[in-house]
């Protein structure tokens, strides 16, 4: 079963064979994708991210190109994660998707701890579609330093959210912020950083992700399942992923998973329509009510979507 999965995950990253469309019967109500990246590589100035080496995904990858996953996919909404450190391209994510109803949501990148933060939450605040924020670099490292803590409550008192990338921030900073800052709704990107190789977890990462279950203002996404693979092309067989899905699951429940795709990344060695069926078969066996919360349900709540 491997091998054939291995074979078709080839012949539609090479372009070889189009995926036929997911059924919309086949989960939940409803799909958002909380986690997507746009950006034009055809720029003049090009692009922060990704690098050119990376031949997979550095090229333009723009709102039509993602509408047309969207709908075989029957994905009704979208978060769109910004990755680029320049202040400015948080304004031209929500300019070039203002007028698109398929993209809901905005988390932006801003860097606590910044003399502009302050400024910048302000200006980027007054736009509804603005949800959020994800740091980079630097900033991601040191989050639990006090001036940057300071700008995390202030994200807070507004409502809004941070995602956070764990191959930078440690997930033992996670719960200091956690701790420090209870108002805050934080969303662990990628599995919380999990590497996944069809066994069980790696038992320090499995003890440390556990510890914060605790923490009832900390979400997880089911995100970014190739990507987390140690394997590529990453398998496109449950199988292989259920002992890790297993363990986040066992930590975190219904309430606090967000099912998400990190497309294009998607396309380094793994498949969009292939993840999203093994994560919709993870979670039926769950049951609907659990489908319907990861499926959109715990987005609408952690990022304030408003869906009804």
């Amino acid at each position: 079963m491997r091998l054939i999965a291995l074979i078709f995950t080839l012949l539609v990253a090479t372009g070889c064979m189009t995926p036929a469309p997911v059924a919309k019967s086949d989960g939940p109500t409803r799909i958002v994708d909380t986690h997507i990246h746009i950006y034009d590589t055809s720029r003049p100035d090009g692009v922060p991210w990704p690098g050119k080496d990376d031949k997979a995904i550095y090229s333009p990858h723009l709102p039509a190109d993602f509408a047309v996953v969207a709908k075989r996919n029957h994905v009704d909404a979208v978060v769109i994660v910004e990755a680029s450190h320049l202040i400015e391209d948080n304004q031209w994510i929500l300019d070039v998707t203002k007028d698109n109803p398929l993209f809901v949501a905005v988390v932006s990148n801003l860097t606590p701890g910044d003399p502009d933060f302050e400024k910048n939450l302000e200006r980027f605040a007054k736009n509804k579609r603005f949800v959020g924020i994800r740091p980079r670099g630097e900033a991601n490292v040191k989050l639990t330093e006090n001036n940057r803590i300071a700008d995390l409550r202030k994200l807070a008192d507004k409502g809004l959210a941070l995602d956070l990338l764990t191959f930078r921030a440690s997930l033992s900073d996670i719960s200091i912020i956690a701790q420090k800052v209870p108002n805050l709704k934080i969303v662990i990107n990628h599995l919380a950083g999990a590497r996944v190789d069809g066994n069980t977890p790696d038992a320090k990462w499995a003890q440390e992700f556990a510890a914060l279950s605790k923490y009832k203002n900390v979400y997880c996404k089911i995100s970014g399942l190739s990507q987390q693979s140690v394997t590529k092309p990453a398998p496109m067989d449950l199988s292989f992923y259920a002992p890790t899905l297993d363990l986040i699951w066992n930590a975190f429940g219904e309430d606090r998973l967000i099912f998400a795709s990190n497309w294009p990344v998607t396309k380094n060695g793994g498949d969009y329509d292939g993840e999203l069926r093994m994560t919709k078969e993870y979670f039926k066996a769950k049951g609907f009510a659990a489908t319907e919360k990861v499926f959109w349900k715990n987005a609408n709540i952690a990022y304030g979507l408003g869906l009804k």
